[in-house]
């Protein structure tokens, strides 16, 4: 017998000691055996209403659905056998039955579970004859998410997840028998601001995105595991990206950030990515220019300034672009060092009040935190600025208050050294999270060829103020460079950071 709350049981001939309470699929995922199921989720309840995850305990005369089985001492289970799998193959025959053959053209082709599970655990041939019920196709929920009903599988995830984590209750079954069907709600449209989670967990390809649909084929397209930078929650992402362009943005699993969902605006915030009008080389007085070129310009300005100059970061810097511009203030002598930190309104579920990713790391490194009023900026003589993101810039009152200008942007506008901004996309470093938590992002791709991020370019103007310093090999030296500075990052690797990040030491963050 176990003790301390836990049971012990035997999964296909292994032991296995696992919590009570856990039923018998997440019992299996201790041992890496993965029981198929298509109405299950560990966030949601449960309802055992697809029956796939049919598995055979001794002592129970019949198969027992492993999401409502709860794991007990001493049980003995099986998960593969010829029982099981022809209990497995008479639920697919009843599913398939109606479902529409168009794989073909079928959005979900490629991460479908019905596909997957049709080839393992089906009979391979189909007994049906008759005509397939015909249901509506192409039903518009809203202007984020598009119905099929021939597809539908009623697992009813789409419907739980919305009463149970949006709290929202916008979809219901509807009609009986054969013509039974998913609807929204009052108007037909969906309105919470989670609603393209169900996409995610929809098993089949009822649910699609109105955005991806028709897009790219998933075996087309590269990925990216990194964060979303439209808050401080950095929601862990994976991103798509086909040709040099974003194509989509998905929640990936991270117990200690976003759990397994993230917020609509935050996964189609990355049209800045795929802009084919975007600054794509350094200028100066308005003139397309090499980066060793830009990079000497403003060092020269810098230096002249001295500390005449203000440098305002972005909180949607990594650490380690920070950590340069400070060495940069440090060399130029530069004291006015400040930050926006956009906020504006939250949630309970994910949503932050903070708009940025990095804010945190920006007041580690020494960066004040202003309002669009930027204060702290006067008559100066070079102002050195970092533009948050499109939508967000320093009013034109202060800007005007600099004589001079060095400026990283999205596009093009009036500044002596006008540098490009790159997207969270084309860079890796890392940023600290709500909750002081490092976590990492992850290069996926670079709009224009040439692009340097702003830890490069960065680099290079300050190689051009002195001219010992050495440029950062890799990623992860730069955090180590970083690391060394800050007392918090202590213990911290670029490595151990890892694609779930890490938290910070005990020491203090500036709020």
């Amino acid at each position: 017998m176990s003790g301390n709350g836990n049971v012990t049981l035997t999964i296909d001939g292994t032991e296995v000691t696992v919590p009570k309470g856990t039923n018998l699929i997440e019992a299996a995922r201790r041992l890496g055996t993965h029981v198929p199921h298509y109405c299950y989720h560990p966030a949601l309840s449960v309802v055992g209403n697809c029956r796939i995850c049919l598995v055979e305990v001794e002592g129970m005369p019949k198969l027992q659905i492993a999401c409502n089985t709860e794991a007990r001492d001493g049980m003995v289970m099986r998960t593969r056998n010829e029982r099981v799998e022809k209990g497995r193959e008479g639920v697919m025959e009843f599913l398939l039955i109606n479902h529409p053959l168009d794989c073909t053209i079928c959005d979900q082709a490629g991460e479908c579970k019905l596909q997957d599970y049709a080839f393992h655990h089906g009979a391979g041939v189909s007994r049906f004859e008759d005509e397939k019920v015909h249901k509506p196709k192409n039903v518009s929920w809203g202007d984020r998410v598009v119905f099929d009903s021939e597809r539908c599988i009623l697992c009813t995830l789409c419907v739980r997840f919305l009463d149970e984590v949006a709290g929202t209750d916008e979809v219901s079954i509807d009609a009986r028998g054969d013509q039974v069907t998913l609807i929204v709600k009052a108007d037909g449209k969906l309105t919470s601001p989670y609603q393209m989670n169900i996409i995610d967990l929809c098993p089949v390809g009822a649910l699609t995105s109105r955005d991806f649909r028709f897009k790219s084929r998933l075996w087309f397209m590269q990925f990216a595991d990194t964060i979303c930078t439209s808050c401080a929650r950095g929601c862990n992402t994976t991103v798509g990206v086909r040709d040099e362009r974003v194509l989509r943005m998905v929640p990936r699993h991270n117990a200690d950030v976003n759990g397994d969902w993230m917020c609509d605006h935050g996964r189609l915030h990355f049209a800045i990515a795929n802009d084919d009008e975007r600054l794509s080389v350094p200028r100066v007085d308005g003139r397309g220019v090499p980066y060793a070129v830009a990079a000497q310009r403003a060092a020269d300005l810098l230096r002249e300034a001295g500390d005449s100059a203000a440098a305002v970061a972005s909180p949607f810097m990594t650490n380690e672009e920070l950590h340069v511009l400070k060495l940069i203030c440090d060399a130029a002598g530069i004291e006015k060092r400040l930050f926006l930190n956009p906020v504006g309104p939250g949630d309970e579920l994910l949503v932050h009040s903070e708009k940025s990713p990095n804010a945190r790391g920006a007041a580690l490194l020494g960066f004040e935190a202003v309002d669009q009023d930027c204060e702290g900026v006067q008559e100066i003589d070079v102002l050195l600025y970092v533009t948050p993101r499109e939508g967000i810039a320093l009013p034109e009152t202060v800007e005007a208050r600099a004589k001079r200008r060095i400026v990283f942007a999205f596009h093009e506008r009036e500044a002596d050294v006008l540098f490009p901004l790159t997207t969270w996309i084309e860079k890796d470093g890392t940023v600290v999270s709500a909750g002081d938590r490092v976590q990492r992002l992850v290069k996926g791709f670079s709009r224009f060829g040439s692009l340097l991020t702003e830890r490069a370019a960065l680099e290079m103007v300050l190689q051009a103020l002195e001219a010992g310093f050495e440029p950062a090999a890799t990623p992860a030296q730069a955090f180590e460079r970083v690391a060394a500075a800050l007392a918090p990052f202590e213990g911290l690797t670029f490595t151990g950071v890892g694609a779930h990040g890490a938290p910070l030491g005990r020491q203090e963050v500036p709020a």
